[in-house]
């Protein structure tokens, strides 16, 4: 008998209950996506996301940044925020806006 099968379905049974139904819960981390995040748009928008929220860059940790040709949205999570902001840039990385994802009751 294959040996791997049986580990796999151990696995997966061990992580069912990992899931969290309850949508009303503070996002506690953000799974981190893919992109560059340390280049120019996810600095230029940490700074954008940082100012807008009154915190340090410190308390902004990028885990999304996706480019296309009219430039790059960057998705980041905010130490005091539930939900994450998002900020688009140029390719330069000049900020054309920056927005929060959750309700802006929760802020």
């Amino acid at each position: 008998m294959n040996k791997v099968l049986p580990l796999a379905l151990l696995a997966a049974a061990s992580l069912a209950g990992c899931v969290d139904a309850d949508s009303t819960r503070p996002m506690e981390t953000a799974a981190v996506t893919g992109g560059d995040f340390t280049g120019v748009p996810a600095r230029a928008c940490r700074a954008a996301i940082a100012k807008q929220t009154g915190l340090s860059t410190s308390d902004v940790a990028v885990f999304d940044v996706a480019e296309s040709e009219a430039g790059s949205t960057v998705e980041a999570t905010v130490a005091t925020a539930t939900a994450p902001w998002r900020c688009h840039t140029n390719r330069s990385g000049r900020v054309s806006d920056v927005m929060y994802t959750g309700s802006e009751g929760a802020l």
